[in-house]
């Protein structure tokens, strides 16, 4: 559990400390009052990036050339995270080593970020989910990452090539044949994901709205649309389009509602507790594999809910889990009575 918090030349955070947080931690301000920017600093301290912007540098504060975050926690097989961030320098350490690369940083206090814009994981398009797995199934397999890292730089290697004037044919078969292996193994991780995450939407799903509406999620990967085509045919293909046609950058997943596809047809409601009900999921699935209850941001997630299903809610939530929730409106919110609010004015 993270039990101190100590934010330097963090977006508008020039110096903030935040002492003694508890099991359950209510941010309670008006707007831009920088209680986003605060779970934004926890969750750097477990995936090294924010989940609002993929530029890191917009993260220091203005006039700043680095920002630092440090989090000291209790009941974990470490004591202390710290980041340090700049331009030209980066340090990642754990405890007393220092200068770690991501892959021995990432993931040490595993985390689960519920936003109000959930929905386009739902109503986005592939990429939205994508990301979203593959977040996942970092935070719960660390082979994952590797394999998502190696798959990326193939990619960006075979584009390069299939931008060329008079592209080699040798140098695309060996990189599609390195692309393809990844991709299979890749799609066996998206695969089991998708068989273990399929009833457990379902249950939260209907736990969520208190009826019996189904949803359903089903992978779709690209590999079988492309078995059909002979490596000639995938090699004209794609001198054609100027990039890759395989691999797991085309995969993707449909979500459902009585066979009919959620993002298409499904209301605000239902598509809302969706959102959440992939996220309920995605703590259980992070617990089953860590043998830890992430920790649970949760950033103003809740709006356009009725009070019965905000109640839903919050009962589904473990209470073993420590919780950070910012809010404009603690009061209206219907959240647990044991919690400790801290004030941003």
């Amino acid at each position: 559990m993270l039990v101190r918090l100590h934010i330097l030349n963090f977006r508008c955070h020039a110096d903030l400390e935040l002492p003694e947080l508890s099991q359950f931690n209510v941010l309670a301000g008006a707007n831009g009052r920088g209680k986003t920017s605060v779970l934004e600093a926890v969750y750097m301290l477990s995936r090294c990036r924010s989940f609002r912007t993929h530029q890191t540098r917009e993260l220091i504060h203005w006039g700043c050339e680095q920002f630092g975050v440090a989090g000291w926690f209790k009941n974990t097989d470490f004591q202390k995270l710290k980041i340090e961030w700049g331009e030209n320098e980066r340090n990642l350490a754990v405890d007393r080593s220092e200068n770690l690369t991501i892959r021995e940083f990432w993931g040490r206090s595993p985390c689960v970020v519920f936003q109000n814009n959930d929905r386009q994981i739902v109503q986005g398009g592939a990429q939205a989910r994508r990301q979203w797995v593959d977040g996942l199934l970092s935070s719960m397999h660390t082979p994952y990452l590797s394999l998502i890292q190696k798959c990326q730089l193939l990619l960006k290697q075979k584009n390069a090539l299939l931008r060329q004037q008079d592209p080699s044919r040798a140098i695309w078969t060996g990189l599609t044949r390195q692309l393809e292996q990844a991709s299979r193994e890749i799609h066996g991780f998206r695969l089991e994901f998708t068989e273990k995450a399929a009833p457990l939407l379902a249950r939260y799903y209907c736990d969520l709205t208190g009826r019996e509406e189904s949803a359903e999620i089903r992978f779709e990967p690209a590999i079988p649309r492309h078995l059909a085509l002979s490596r000639d045919a995938l090699w004209q293909k794609e001198r054609e389009r100027g990039t890759a046609c395989l691999g797991p950058h085309r995969d993707d997943w449909l979500l459902s509602l009585f066979d009919k596809p959620l993002r298409d047809y499904g209301s605000e409601g239902q598509v809302k507790s969706a959102a959440l009900a992939f996220r309920l999921l995605e703590i259980q699935l992070i617990r089953e594999n860590r043998g830890v209850w992430p920790m649970l941001l949760i950033d103003d997630a809740l709006t356009d809910l009725d009070p019965e299903r905000r109640a839903h809610f919050w009962s589904l939530l473990p209470a073993e889990a420590q919780v950070l929730y910012a809010t404009t409106s603690a009061k209206q919110d219907g959240i647990p009575a044991a919690c400790r609010e801290i004030g941003f004015n």
